[in-house]
């Protein structure tokens, strides 16, 4: 097994195959997303301090913004250039392997049609949900860590945050299962069905696959406005520590209010993650059959 290419293997997890199977070009494009994100995270502290340092007449501080800046675009260009090239290679080697895979099990070319479309939905994990946890894991873990040396208290309500959130996103998990399932089902079928000249039954599938998609995003939304409720009373807190405050600076205002925003901002992408988990879970499922 190269870097270029896998075996299907149905009797394992797709997500482990296809990493195993790409090990060195997944490591460079995640160490250089990773490297991104981190030079974003600081980039609010290195603002604070910009802003703080113009006001004391210490220009020096701009500097290092500038320096910040640069690597954060560096990087996130070439994660960018990267990603395209990996990404592309590894659809187009593990959905050949998937559909050879099909036909060997005697599957009918509608079946095949099927999965091949849900196939691309592994790579999709890999290309957007994978940096996006990886994101929002550094987000918070940056966010906490700085309001904890910037505002203890307001750090602690961030980290108490954390409770509901996962106690949010677990129901979610299991909720999204069932459904993704049935969503599943559908398009599996679909390209059998649009074979057929029977416009009721295309016209019930398609009714069909907009309730499930409709249920899946209800879903989602309730549990985004259920931790939002929480995010007020973060605000909340923010505000009256900062109006505590003697004397406070113009950047560290800022800077507190940034992180909490990257904080708030990660925690509202976790929904989605959760729910393509869910989706992946219940295609795997099915390419072992």
């Amino acid at each position: 097994m190269n870097d270029k290419g896998f075996a299907i293997n149905t009797r394992n997890n797709m997500i482990s195959a296809i990493v195993r199977g790409n090990r060195f070009s997944l490591l460079t494009a995640y160490s250089l997303t990773v490297g991104g994100y981190f030079a974003a995270q600081i980039y609010p502290l290195v603002t604070g301090f910009a802003i703080n340092g113009v006001l004391q007449k210490n220009y020096v501080a701009i500097l290092w913004l500038c320096v910040c800046h640069f690597i954060m675009v560096g990087l996130e260009v070439s994660a960018k250039m990267m990603d395209t090239r990996v990404f592309t290679r590894i659809h187009t080697a593990f959905a050949s392997d998937a559909v050879a895979e099909a036909h060997r099990r005697g599957h009918p070319p509608s079946l095949i049609a099927g999965r091949a479309t849900l196939l691309r939905e592994y790579v999709t994990f890999l290309e957007r949900d994978v940096p996006a946890a990886l994101l929002s894991i550094i987000s918070l873990g940056v966010a906490i860590v700085t309001l904890f040396w910037l505002d203890p208290t307001i750090g602690a309500v961030c980290l108490l945050l954390l409770v509901p959130s996962t106690l949010i996103n677990a129901r979610l998990a299991r909720v999204s299962q069932s459904l993704n399932e049935g969503l599943n089902d559908r398009l599996e079928k679909e390209v059998g069905l649009l074979q057929t000249d029977a416009p009721n039954r295309v016209r019930r599938h398609f009714q069909a696959l907009a309730m499930w998609r409709i249920k899946l995003s209800d879903l989602e939304a309730k549990s985004y406005g259920f931790l939002e409720l929480f995010v007020i009373a973060l605000f909340g807190v923010a505000l009256w520590r900062v109006a505590l405050q003697d004397v406070v600076e113009a950047g560290t205002i800022y800077a507190i209010f940034a992180y909490i925003w990257r904080f708030v901002t990660s925690m509202d992408q976790v929904p989605q993650i959760v729910q393509q988990i869910a989706k992946l879970a219940d295609i795997n499922r099915r390419l072992k059959v």
